[in-house]
């Protein structure tokens, strides 16, 4: 059921523009909530590496990037030159993104030994650089001026240390109220100040001209270019906060310098982000440590469970993660390569209306939220007073903001650790 419900969830993330992971994460919150945390991890891997499969489609049919790393086949998409070749573009994504997948998969396993034991290296110094490096890139590399990024990091870490503190042991405009004593709501704030903004601002996607794929092409997996797409995927998906982006971009510049075709070229990025979906968990699963904002919303929701990474050997995850992982890898090569035709009716629909029905969920994710926290008022009163900073904020990408706030109690607390410290 958890491997249904990721891939569920990966395909709506692929496929429309403005419903990202963390977007999604957002809006299912109260239901992720009541699974156990091998099954959120099991969803999470299933969402993330299905997404990476069915976001290329959009982004090769219609110039429409599905989720972030499908960048480079929006800029080639326009260079295929007739129905055919978009057909084995699509399909030469899928075998790639299946073989790359796997590939890392079979690494990871007969390395899962040495992987594991990369944790003694690790100190809270290392710990405090990562956490830091990561919102510092965020903020290089999230599209606004470098200063509002800065300035949005702080804000985030800014709400997130309303209410009680643990680490100082104090309280922070709490004007002592029991509702602020425990601190602004997640679910609220990233609703307001992170998916509605994205949605807002993805209702200016023009109209799109629906079409079918009418055939299933083949495509011949290159196995040279493949291995070398999957290592640069791998690496590449480890750096803090661009990850799956920076495989897909790294792989297409690479192919682009070896003058490859256009389809090549997306075949080449879309192997590369698919073999960063993996990776970029490492970090997570073996030391807690989140990369990007989907990763530290679950590692948010894992921790609410009592279930702290750190103390869990990496090895004992491995069988039920990879078994996962196999089964969301076909299943995504079946769905991209036979089912791209079909999946393509969703573009049939006006977006605008599917944009304002999840706009609908989400307020409804809210307040579903209060009711079972028995503090309905008190959500809807922050979110009344959020929706006017939603709308302004479209205009911004706000991930820097998300990030602050999701992870200032693990800042904080590693940064006043290795002051101790030095």
């Amino acid at each position: 059921m958890s491997i249904a419900i990721g891939i569920l969830m990966g395909l709506v993330s692929g496929l429309l523009p403005g419903v990202g992971n963390l977007t999604l994460m957002m809006l299912l919150f109260p239901f992720l909530s009541y699974f156990d945390p091998i099954d959120l991890l099991v969803i999470y891997i299933s969402m993330a590496s299905i997404s990476q499969y069915i976001g290329s489609i959009p982004a090769i049919c219609f110039g429409i990037p599905g989720e972030p790393s499908s960048l480079p086949a929006v800029s080639e998409s326009k260079n295929l030159k007739n129905s055919n070749e978009v057909a084995q573009a699509i399909f030469g994504s899928a075998f790639g993104s299946f073989v790359g997948g796997v590939l890392i998969l079979c690494t990871c396993l007969l390395l899962s030994d040495y992987i594991y034991l990369i944790k003694y290296f690790y100190s809270t110094y290392l710990i405090s650089a990562l956490l830091i490096l990561t919102a510092i890139v965020l903020c290089f590399t999230a599209t606004n001026t470098l200063i509002i990024n800065f300035i949005m990091l702080f804000i985030g870490i800014g709400l997130g240390l309303i209410g009680y503190n643990k680490t100082f042991n104090i309280e922070i405009l709490s004007f002592d109220s029991m509702y602020l004593f425990s601190g602004l709501p997640l679910e609220v704030v990233l609703v307001s100040l992170f998916a509605i903004p994205q949605i807002l601002s993805a209702f200016s996607t023009r109209d799109l001209t629906f079409h079918m794929i009418e055939s299933v092409k083949l495509y011949t997996v290159r196995p040279i270019n493949t291995l070398i797409s999957t290592i640069i995927g791998f690496f590449a998906g480890l750096v803090p906060g661009l990850t799956t982006e920076l495989s897909s971009l790294m792989a297409y510049s690479l192919a682009t310098f070896r003058r490859f075709s256009p389809i090549d070229k997306i075949v080449a990025s879309e192997t590369a982000n698919n073999a960063g979906a993996f990776s970029q968990t490492l970090p997570l699963l073996i030391f807690g440590i989140p990369l990007i904002g989907s990763q530290a919303l679950l590692l948010t929701l894992l921790e609410q469970k009592g279930f702290f990474i750190n103390f869990i050997d990496f090895s004992t995850l491995m069988p039920t993660l990879s078994i996962s992982l196999l089964i969301v890898n076909a299943f995504g090569l079946f769905i991209a390569w036979i089912g791209a035709k079909y999946l393509l009716y969703v573009y049939s629909i006006n977006i605008k209306t599917l944009l304002s029905f999840i706009l609908i969920l989400l307020f409804t994710a809210i307040c579903y939220s209060g009711y079972a926290n028995y503090t309905l008022t008190y959500y809807i009163v922050v979110f009344v007073i959020l929706l006017p900073f939603s709308i302004y904020l479209k205009r911004y990408n706000t991930m820097p903001l998300v990030y602050g706030f999701i992870t200032h109690d693990i800042i904080v607390d590693n940064i006043n650790r290795l002051f101790y410290l030095l």
